[in-house]
């Protein structure tokens, strides 16, 4: 009992440590980040935050396109409706993944010309 609470404390102690020095400011933080950025670090750390919305966003849609595919021969319910609902969710992830990747670059190519 003893060794695995201590287990349990060290990893707890490691996933807060982690935490507290992710390089992206957490969501709640970002209009204020973004509005005070002034330096290329602080760019940076925007476009990573933009890029992990992109896996994310990616991640999610292709989860869906898999969902999608499951459906059908479905033979009960609706399945034509379910996967078109899968179907446009994916679409409009891999759109929001694109619009965080141009807004990851922007931020990237910002912290390069400040750099200079």
């Amino acid at each position: 009992m003893k060794r695995t609470l201590g287990t349990t404390l060290a990893g707890a102690v490691l996933i807060l440590t982690l935490g507290a020095c992710s390089s992206t400011p957490p969501v709640a933080e970002m209009p204020e980040f973004i509005s005070s950025a002034s330096t290329a670090a602080d760019h940076q750390r925007i476009a990573d935050y933009f890029a992990k919305k992109a896996a994310g966003f990616e991640a999610e849609a292709r989860q869906h396109e898999k969902m999608a595919a499951s459906y059908s021969g479905r033979p009960r319910g609706d399945p034509g409706v379910w996967a078109a609902h899968c179907s446009n969710l994916k679409a409009k992830l891999k759109e929001a993944a694109q619009e965080a990747r141009a807004l990851e670059k922007g931020h990237r190519d910002l912290a390069e010309s400040l750099d200079k």
